[in-house]
């Protein structure tokens, strides 16, 4: 099953990083079956993972997939990505997400990149210069007021023992400046990103993709480079041509909606009714 599961594996893994796959010669998985039906204890080898030996082939792929034991990327691409540089194994639902988040995200540049305007997407994706974050994100007050109640009311009523909770009722109360300072009050890196770690992951995927085999070598080759200028020298192709690209294929990807069948809401009133009728006929509802 292994052996399938690899040939399975690599050509996922060697289409994203091209030449660089090239360090797993290096760097080998190592994999410790175990018996699942047994009561032994598991095998313990440092690094190892730990694989039932029946599991099936396309399980082993995933986890082949999941799990690359290439070299992690430089600081300021791991902290921009948010994680490793890794397949995206559910690459449809995963463009869906991000579909979703561009519609429903609390920020202004969010929204405006899902009606088409570019610099937005790049601010969105934090691919942007500014030295104020909360101001490129979060432009408005309704926007800021909205990111604290919804990410961190807890941590700014109970930490310092509840120190900020008269600043928290007073950005409740409609105050931007106490909301303001709420958030600038927050530890570096902790300000959320319009967008999650899968909408950057599937520009990094678009980039390589495009840039052929020497693409990731590209992208990790300058660590000191800004990251937009190294996912553009990844591609190929200027900055605002892979954004353009990148929201293409994310609006692309909008989630099917749901639709019921003509008898759909006639079963729905058909089973209303009938609960209705076992709820009279309990006890709980009789009249003595």
């Amino acid at each position: 099953h292994l052996r399938e599961a690899a040939a399975r594996a690599w050509p996922v893994i060697d289409s994203l990083y091209g030449s660089e796959a090239q360090q797993l010669a290096q760097r080998p998985y190592l994999i410790a079956p175990y018996d699942p039906d047994t009561t032994s204890p598991k095998p313990m080898l440092r690094g190892a993972i730990q694989v039932p030996w029946d599991k099936d082939v396309a399980s082993l792929a995933m986890l082949l997939l999941t799990n690359v034991p290439i070299g992690r990327p430089d600081r300021a691409l791991q902290n921009w990505l948010g994680g490793p540089v890794v397949p995206i194994v559910h690459p449809v639902q995963a463009r869906a997400a991000v579909y979703v988040q561009l519609v429903t995200a609390p920020s202004q540049a969010a929204r405006s990149c899902f009606l088409g305007v570019i610099g937005d997407c790049r601010n969105a994706l934090a691919l942007g210069d500014s030295p104020d974050p909360l101001q490129q994100w979060y432009p408005s007050a309704g926007e800021r007021r909205a990111l604290v109640f919804r990410s961190f009311v807890e941590y700014f009523g109970y930490s310092d023992h509840g120190a900020r909770k008269p600043t928290l009722q007073l950005c409740g109360a409609g105050s931007d400046s106490a909301c303001t300072e709420l958030l600038r009050s927050l530890p570096p890196g902790a300000l959320p990103r319009p967008l999650t770690y899968d909408a950057r992951a599937a520009l990094v995927q678009i980039a390589l993709r495009l840039g052929g085999r020497e693409a990731y070598h590209r992208l990790v080759a300058t660590p000191g480079a800004p990251i937009a200028d190294r996912l553009a020298g990844a591609a190929g192709v200027g900055i605002d041509s892979l954004v353009s690209l990148w929201r293409s294929e994310i609006l692309a990807a909008r989630p099917a909606p749901v639709t019921l069948p003509p008898w759909g809401p006639w079963a729905a009133l058909g089973w209303t009714a009938v609960f209705a009728v076992c709820a009279l006929r309990s006890s709980r509802w009789r009249a003595s």
